[in-house]
């Protein structure tokens, strides 16, 4: 009886006083393909396949009168046109189709009038000790906060009157539950609070209070929390508990029942994942949304983006108002504690301790970390009280809540082959990891020889760098004075050089005078040993060397020191110029206001003359334009006008008369007035930032970035335009690498090879944290 009477008080939000669905046989069949019916009154045959009017094949005579009690599909032509025209549509209409042999099976008898009837009773059945638990918990009036908390290993419990007493484990039917790791120390959880309708608990770990020189890496279950009595789920006796967390998932990973092989009772529920199911956003949502709080106008500008590019298409988002961003949230506690309960902010500062610190801070802030993780759990609480009614009405199928506690203790079984599997992924990952690094090694070496003739002056990717040189610095040698000759010394003897004709011929066997003369090259050696005395006393680090290659390069006196450049790596800006990364064929720029972008050639009204006082350099935008023109030509792309193409095909022209022409406009005295105001016009329009390409549109341009003869378009960032790309290797780029909108340059082997293995090694460098 107590449960019927709380069925009723749940009448509203809840579904379990809910009235059955009728099963309707063209919902539950399917409403475009449906069973072909008889042309005679003769009943078929028993082996006769059921085919629907598109010759699709339907469930065995059999087991759709147990599903469907013999129900009749009723359809219409216009369905079955559609359908026809749907097939035709993806190129499927009039293809031949498998058939299997009917599958004759005896199901278990069903309980309720149809299928869809049967799965709500059994789902009611398997929530409603859940559901009594979760209406306990959202009706508890909470006990008050301990003031102090307990610096014991294990659980301690706190009654409602301040009474502390030391327990096994939190014997409640329902908890509101938080775990705090300390990430310095391993995957050891640290510290736990839980909140109960009676009472708060808090659990220290062994490896917190006990201080010992060093602890085992390989976690046990006596590492983990315990939440039941692991005797009482031996004899298969565990009584049904439900958890409630945010992202619980991860306190999840923690208990200690969790793990045993007999199973539990115990569920848990996500108020994360109820919050995506009430409030949730949508991956363009998230960026708006980051966006409107930083600034309404910001986002205004990314949706007006959205909707200019969405225009024209048949379905798309457009969004009319920003009435949304004030009725959901991203997903963390603090947003979503803020949308469902609203007031104070949480303070999330004490999380860094969990983060960066070491067990030793956790230990001289305990107190205060304590309070921290019971505020999340009161904070968790609110939330779920205000959650659970709008879950219950926003999603009513007793299914779905019954898929959230079943989803919610999922596990994955596993063997020694799994830390053999850890071990070789880990393995492979440095071996890769080597691999790269000496491909980038390579292109560093490499790009020195640019130095040559500064040949890096016309390079697309090389002329910004820092090619200063560091002479090499010699002691300076005091004169010696000049001893006088003795008269008895004999003058050094000198080795004649060989002429070319003597070299051809075999000269024989040393003679005696030649084998005991001073060998040339030993000469050599003892110059050299000589100039050692006219080395500073502080070594140079690469003389010879330009800048932008010495900082890739460890000093002598460093620890970890290696030759060559070794302290290359993906995250050095350096290295996407090194690898000549192109986006759509243009090179990557680097800008500090802007990031990472690309360099668009074509602007003229920037191409101001050259300031003999500046010392700026160039940028070789011609260069660019004739890469475009072969990224265009190998991509069979149309090349885009430009404006300075018809002078490269008449400077190619043997015509006399345009030679002539040339010889004596280069004569001709320019009117300095006309020039300069040719000049003052071109800075205006430059400052304007009205500038843009015609052939090319992305994210820009942004002119306030001054390259002569080049539009400075963003790389896209997946939180909108406004925010800045840090490094084209994230993990949001890989789709682009393995689409070709972003590769290296030709003639970059080293640099293909590169980027190849960074998309190989991107999933575990991110993801081996978690895995592990």
């Amino acid at each position: 009886m107590k449960r019927l009477a709380w069925r009723t008080s749940l009448a509203g939000p809840s579904f379990l006083g809910r009235t059955p669905r009728t099963c309707s046989s063209s919902s539950s069949a399917g409403l475009l393909l449906q069973e072909k019916m008889a042309t005679d009154t003769d009943a078929p045959l028993k082996d006769e396949q059921r085919m629907n009017p598109l010759g699709i094949q339907m469930l065995s005579k059999g087991l759709h009168e147990q599903i469907f009690r013999g129900a009749q599909v009723r359809y219409s032509e216009e369905d079955i046109q559609k359908s026809v025209e749907h097939l035709k549509k993806h190129d499927l209409w009039g293809k031949e189709t498998s058939t299997i042999p009917d599958v004759e099976l005896q199901l278990p008898r069903m309980y309720g009038a149809n299928i869809d009837e049967h799965f709500c009773h059994l789902a009611q059945a398997q929530n409603l000790p859940y559901l009594e638990a979760a209406k306990e918990l959202i009706q508890l009036k909470m006990p008050p906060m301990p003031t102090e908390w307990a610096w014991e290993v294990g659980w301690t419990r706190y009654g409602p009157n301040g009474e502390r007493e030391k327990v096994d484990f939190p014997d409640e039917r329902a908890l509101v539950f938080d775990v705090e790791v300390c990430m310095e120390e391993g995957h050891c959880p640290t510290l736990a609070v839980a909140l109960s309708p009676n009472a708060w608990y808090s659990w220290c770990s062994k490896r917190l209070v006990e201080q010992r020189y060093s602890w085992s890496n390989q976690l046990g279950l006596s590492d983990l929390i315990p939440l039941e009595n692991s005797s009482s789920l031996k004899r298969q006796e565990g009584e049904e508990r439900l958890v409630v967390g945010h992202n619980v998932s991860f306190d999840r990973a923690h208990i200690k029942e969790q793990y045993l092989i007999q199973g539990s009772q115990m569920r848990f529920l996500d108020t994360m994942s109820m919050h995506m199911a009430i409030s949730g956003l949508t991956g363009f949502q998230r960026s708006l949304w980051k966006a409107a709080k930083q600034g309404k106008g910001r986002g205004l500008q990314q949706v007006k983006q959205h909707i200019k590019k969405t225009r024209g298409k048949d379905s798309g988002p457009m969004i009319g108002s920003w009435n949304w961003v004030d009725i959901s949230s991203i997903n963390n506690l603090a947003d979503v504690h803020s949308l469902y309960v609203g007031g104070q902010p949480l303070q999330k500062e004490a999380r860094e301790l969990f983060v960066k610190g070491s067990m030793n801070d956790i230990r001289n802030n305990f107190q205060e970390l304590m309070n921290y993780c019971s505020l999340d759990v009161q904070a968790t609480y609110e939330v779920f009280h205000e959650q659970l009614p709008l879950f219950l009405k926003r999603c009513p199928h007793p299914v779905t809540f019954a898929g959230m506690l079943e989803m919610g203790v999922s596990y994955l079984p596993v063997n020694q082959n799994w830390e053999k599997y850890l071990d070789e992924a880990q393995i492979t990952y440095e071996e890769l990891q080597k691999e790269m690094k000496k491909s980038l090694m390579n292109l560093a070496d490499n790009t020195c020889q640019l130095l040559h003739e500064e040949r890096y002056k016309g390079d697309p990717w090389m002329w910004d760098l820092k090619w200063d040189l560091q002479t090499f610095k010699q002691k300076k040698t005091k004169p010696t004075r000049k001893k006088k000759k003795d008269a008895n010394e004999e003058p050094p003897k000198v080795v004649e050089k060989a002429s070319p004709l003597e070299w051809q011929e075999d000269p024989g066997p040393p003679t005696e005078e030649e084998e005991q003369s001073q060998n040339t090259s030993q000469q050599v050696l003892q110059s050299l040993k000589e100039t050692v005395a006219l080395q500073p006393k502080r070594i140079q680090h690469l003389p010879g060397h330009p800048e932008w290659y010495r900082n890739l390069c460890p000093r002598l006196n460093d620890p970890s020191w290696a030759p060559g450049p070794s302290l290359i790596s993906l995250q050095m800006r350096v290295t996407p110029k090194l690898m000549r990364l192109t986006w759509d064929g243009f090179p990557l720029h680097y800008s500090e206001k802007h990031g990472w972008g690309y360099l668009v050639p074509g602007r003229k009204d920037n191409l101001l003359e050259d300031d003999p006082e500046a010392a700026l350099p160039t940028c070789p935008f011609r260069v660019i334009e004739h890469l475009y023109r072969e990224y265009c030509k190998g991509k069979g792309k149309e090349q885009p006008v430009s404006l300075d193409s018809y002078l490269e095909e008449e400077f190619l022209t043997e015509n006399g008369d345009f030679w002539q022409k040339f010889e004596l406009l280069g004569h001709v005295e320019v009117d300095t007035d006309v020039d300069s105001i040719t000049r003052e016009q071109r800075q205006e329009e430059m400052e304007s930032g009205k500038s843009s390409p015609e052939y090319h549109h992305g994210n820009g341009p942004y002119n306030d970035v001054n390259i002569p003869g080049c539009w400075f378009f963003k790389l896209p960032h997946k939180d909108g335009n406004a925010s800045n790309v840090g490094s084209p290797f994230a993990k949001d780029f890989l789709p682009k690498m393995e689409d070709g909108t972003l590769k290296a340059g030709i003639g970059a082997a080293d640099g293909t090879h590169a980027l190849e293995i960074n998309k190989k090694i991107s999933f575990w460098r991110n993801a081996h944290k978690r895995i592990r």
